[in-house]
């Protein structure tokens, strides 16, 4: 575990245990993760699914069964109903994918009557530990909005500038991420990223300094961004990093974890209560991170 990840990690376990819902809860890279941090001292565990799945599951796993309770359901669909709804209750704080797609999961996410929408842009915020860097680099969003227009980008924004201020960021610095850094009519993420500046400017987001569009060297890199004669508060200091669309958010994401070593952890955020869906393909440790991140986004007394 990285330094910056397992200083939030021992956050979260000051809080102490918040209740995770996981929809079809045999996922063993799920399971680990709930034994983690569990084990830490920040979560207890409603897993949903078919019950002979989730105890064969957790007979591989070193889960203290007092840490978790299992709610029997039958298809994925009722899985996802049911772990909703244990959120929207009150009987958990956070919910968690497992072993279900995604579109099942955030299908009853989104029910008008029974789901979890609280009037907000729903979007993923990515926390990365990169080596050679001393502060996480979050990036938005990379796993939900697949071609946002303007009004969904900035409540991308918004999202991503609560889940950093939570994790520490006093001030956060946002770098709306372009090719260039002068806005055309022939590229359409420029005049969108130079209208959430000028919003920016004007105080649509307090308590974080905005600015785009910024080509990503130029976002994270003070040399470049000198050499380019780019300047402002954020050119080189980017915290926070604006996708135009799903498929560079969700690509640069993974290229600082596949080519450059990097920790991850996610969250969406804009339902009542924090989200945590991640790859198929992440490790126990990524999903530890991940409900670490959201623990820290519950912000209430322990038990849920």
């Amino acid at each position: 575990m990285g330094r910056l990840f397992e200083t939030l990690i021992e956050q979260a376990g000051k809080l102490g245990p918040a209740v995770v819902a996981v929809a079809e809860g045999y996922d063993p890279a799920a399971l680990e993760a709930i034994a983690e941090a569990s084990a830490r001292g920040f979560v207890r565990a409603e897993l949903v699914g078919p019950r002979k799945k989730i105890e064969k599951a957790l007979s591989s796993v070193d889960v203290p069964r007092n840490s978790v309770e299992i709610v029997d359901s039958e298809t994925p669909g009722e899985s996802a109903a049911k772990a909703v709804e244990l959120v929207r209750t009150g009987r958990a704080s956070i919910l968690m994918k497992g072993k279900i797609q995604t579109s099942v999961l955030l299908r009853a996410v989104l029910d008008k009557e029974r789901g979890l929408r609280a009037g907000r842009v729903l979007s993923h915020t990515a926390a990365l530990e990169v080596p050679g860097f001393n502060r996480f680099i979050f990036v938005a969003d990379g796993g939900v909005n697949i071609a946002p227009d303007l009004e969904r980008k900035i409540g991308i924004v918004e999202n991503a500038i609560e889940v950093a201020r939570t994790l520490g960021v006093q001030e956060p610095r946002v770098a709306l991420i372009c090719a260039v850094e002068i806005p055309g009519a022939d590229y359409p993420a420029t005049l969108d990223a130079a209208i959430i500046a000028k919003m920016a400017e004007r105080g649509a987001f307090p308590g974080a300094i905005v600015d785009g569009p910024l080509a990503l060297d130029v976002a994270i890199s003070p040399e470049s961004a000198l050499i380019k004669g780019v300047g402002g508060p954020v050119a080189g200091k980017a915290d926070v990093l604006i996708t135009p669309d799903i498929t560079s958010g969700n690509t640069l994401a993974k290229s600082m974890q596949y080519f450059a070593g990097a920790l991850m952890g996610g969250v969406i955020t804009g339902a009542s209560r924090p989200i945590v869906v991640i790859s198929r393909a992440d490790t126990a440790q990524v999903k530890t991170c991940s409900l670490a991140m959201a623990r820290c986004l519950v912000q209430e007394p322990a038990g849920g």
